[in-house]
């Protein structure tokens, strides 16, 4: 109520120098090149920025239950294999999206302002030298909070710069886009994304029975696959194989059916945008919270537009100037004063600032 746009104003985001940059690139929501000098020209063709075309999102996390049915979406929409409860293990799980978890206690702020050690909400033990393994969380306070995190779809991405084949490129409609057949596999771009949204291929697990899966390459190839087994995939997505960085597309499969069927619409007219609202993505199809909100910032009319425009609407790590087009709406606590602890309920990382 004291100031609408406080969720640009948490964490080092309230400490945000004016961004200066040492290169201009393209200003994809006035559809222009600043410099028309430093137009890429790709395949005899200069790049321009797509006039009718920019895409992004917002989740609400208002709204947001963290029941992971995006995750599950966006699995089977994108052939994402299941690597298996060992590989996740080893920190090579494959999901496009994560569903991050936050725990949070009334008594945080106390322990960070008073004693400075961090807690293990595990053990309830909080980690100091004076009096490890001292007991300081109250279980029946512990909030823990979700936050889906995906491909931010960086307008300036640090993925793109160190890639040495060019792999990992920018759309003229504002995607990250990924060229698996380009792609090496150095993870130089998994290595410098702050938001830890790239996914590596260690195996092929397409192309391998689960009890074959650890022998990797030297496995033989599971060409007796049922009928099911082979329709279980994706016919408008590629299937990668091993060795190859993948990671969240906005569905562009989905983008480009419609981009498609707009222009067999329009015919000869010159009106080939895709209409306000026409399609959904996979993880918005399946949130049950109407969580996800996907659009064209070009459309008048698109729902991305009004959700964007929200007083709650903030980026991830917005201090380092990726410029995400996936945003977020910041969550509202709003308990019922009678219950109890209410007067602590919402107030905990806004004291820990």
């Amino acid at each position: 109520r004291e100031d609408d746009h406080f969720a640009g104003h948490q964490g080092m985001d309230h400490h945000i120098p004016e961004n200066v940059s040492l290169y201009k690139g393209p200003d994809y929501m006035a559809g222009e090149n600043p410099d028309e000098s430093l137009i890429p020209v790709l395949d005899g063709h200069a790049f321009r920025v797509d006039p009718h075309h920019q895409w992004a999102m917002t989740v609400d996390l208002n709204t947001c239950i963290g029941c992971n049915a995006c995750v599950i979406a966006c699995q089977s929409e994108n052939n994402i294999p299941i690597v298996g409860k060992h590989q996740v293990m080893a920190g090579r799980e494959m999901h496009w999206i994560r569903m991050d978890r936050y725990f949070t206690s009334p008594k945080d702020s106390e322990i960070v302002a008073e004693r400075g050690g961090p807690l293990d909400y595990l053990t309830g033990a909080e980690n100091t030298k004076d009096e490890p393994g001292k007991r300081t969380v109250d279980d029946d306070h512990i909030e823990m909070i979700s936050q889906p995190v995906a491909c931010q779809q960086c307008e300036s991405a640090p993925c793109e710069t160190v890639c040495p084949v060019n792999a990992t490129v920018h759309t003229s409609d504002g995607l990250n886009a990924m060229t698996y057949n380009r792609c090496i596999g150095t993870r130089y771009c998994a290595n410098n994304c702050p938001y830890k949204a790239r996914r590596f291929n260690y195996f092929d697990y397409n192309k391998r029975p689960l009890d074959k899966l650890y022998h990797g390459p030297l496995a033989p190839a599971s060409g007796n696959a049922t009928t099911t087994q082979r329709l279980q995939k994706n016919p408008n997505v590629t299937v990668r194989m091993r060795g190859v960085i993948e990671k969240c597309t906005y569905c562009v499969q989905r983008i480009s059916v419609a981009k498609i069927a707009a222009k067999a619409a329009a015919r000869d007219s010159k009106d080939v945008q895709v209409k306000a609202n026409s399609f959904t993505v996979a993880c918005q199809d399946a949130c049950g919270a109407g969580a996800i909100t996907f659009g064209n910032l070009k459309a008048e009319g698109d729902k991305i537009n009004e959700a964007k425009k929200n007083p709650r609407n903030y980026d991830l790590l917005k201090y380092i100037g990726t410029i995400p087009r996936t945003s977020y709406l910041a969550r509202i606590k709003n308990p019922n004063p009678k219950m109890p602890g209410a007067d602590k309920v919402g107030t905990v990382t806004s004291k820990m600032h």
